[in-house]
């Protein structure tokens, strides 16, 4: 309460009228609790030159040399319910978030991201996944016997999961393929978020089939497919040879165009499914064939989340269930020989904010990546 010269003297009286009140009143009344907003103040609030110079060192620190951490970002959200759906309350030392749907991206998502990147130096990319574009195309065939819907006049070539049927010759395979077209018209849609939006980069996700024991249709099928959509990612790359590119794949050694191999800042090597940790290294180093790089190699592992005591965990040496993501981070920092470990990556890392805990795993990696590293 503000005491003024004007009012001070009508205090007494208020204060009898609360008293006289207060007999009226039952004692229970008086001591119901009431909800009270409580501000805390920031360090930036506190002390905005302290702050300003944490920011410089983050920013100072994610362009040296370090053991990287990546965080794969649901945004599906369409309003942020709470901190998890929040590019500002990621960990500051993360050095790149990956919004795993550019479709769904929204304007308070563009305001975070160009935050974090200005202040913390976080960079900011998305996924385009090959096998999502595909499946999203077979979703719009028809089923056997619908001859209605859109893509119908690509069903008379396909099976009923879109795949070529054995009728499909080498020189009709590539013409009667309805997901090419498709193709084109959703990569003209995506690449150019990344300057549009102002994105760093992109990462592509991507398995190419085997096509070498493939029937001669199916295989001139499958080819004209991947070459089709290697060319359009190599063609974006050496458009934008600034933009930061990820390669997730668990068998670039297949990619016919190496030039995705080889331009790739870092590649990204799918082990979400490995049960304990010797599984998880050799997925990794079945990777390195055919001349694929071995010097920019990232692990991705599910974040764990409230109540869900599968998802996240892997068994160490010992056959315990421990935390992937914290048992990948030590495993990170041990030499391997022909082998780079340039850091981890945390897949779906909004399921570490829970309660008002903030991503307590995912800073515990950086802190061990931080603290331990040789490099």
């Amino acid at each position: 309460m503000n005491i003024t010269g004007r009012n001070k003297h009508a205090l007494p009286s208020v204060c009898a009228g609360l008293l006289a009140l207060s007999s009226l009143s039952s004692c229970s009344d008086w001591t119901r609790p009431e909800s009270v907003e409580i501000h805390a103040p920031t360090l930036e609030e506190q002390d905005p030159e302290l702050y300003a110079q944490y920011l410089q060192n983050l920013r100072e620190y994610k362009s040296s040399d370090h053991k990287m951490v990546f965080g794969w970002f649901d945004n599906s959200a369409s309003a942020p319910a709470g901190q998890s759906d929040r590019l500002a309350a990621l960990p500051d030392s993360l050095d790149a978030v990956v919004l795993m749907y550019p479709d769904q991206i929204d304007s308070w998502e563009l305001d975070e991201m160009r935050s974090i990147r200005q202040d913390k130096g976080t960079r900011v990319l998305y996924t385009i996944d090959y096998a999502t574009l595909l499946s999203d195309w077979e979703a719009t065939l028809p089923s056997d016997g619908d001859a209605s819907g859109d893509g119908s006049s690509d069903g008379d070539s396909q099976g009923g999961d879109g795949t070529a049927g054995d009728a499909l010759s080498d020189e009709d395979s590539e013409s009667a393929d309805g997901f090419l077209t498709w193709l084109g018209s959703r990569l003209d849609s995506l690449l150019p978020m990344c300057a549009e939006h102002g994105f760093d980069g992109i990462t592509v996700w991507y398995d190419p089939v085997n096509t070498s024991h493939l029937p001669d249709a199916e295989k001139a099928l499958q080819e004209a497919r991947q070459f089709a959509f290697e060319s359009r990612i190599k063609s974006w790359l050496d458009s934008n040879p600034d933009k930061l590119f990820f390669l997730e794949s668990n068998c670039p050694g297949l990619i016919s165009e190496t030039g995705l191999v080889e331009n790739a800042d870092y590649i990204v090597v799918h082990t979400e499914s490995a049960e304990n940790m010797m599984e998880l290294e050799a997925i990794v180093r079945n990777t390195l064939i055919n001349d694929v790089p071995s010097d920019r190699f990232i692990t991705l592992v599910e974040s764990t989340a409230p109540g869900d005591t599968r998802t996240g965990y892997i068994q160490d040496a010992s056959g315990e269930n421990v935390e992937a993501v914290n048992e990948v981070a030590w495993w990170t920092l041990e030499p391997e020989s022909g082998l780079t470990k340039a850091g981890m990556g945390i897949r779906n890392i909004q399921n570490g904010y829970f309660n008002d805990t903030s991503y307590v795993p995912s800073r515990r990696a950086i802190t061990i990546l931080n603290s331990y590293s040789n490099r």
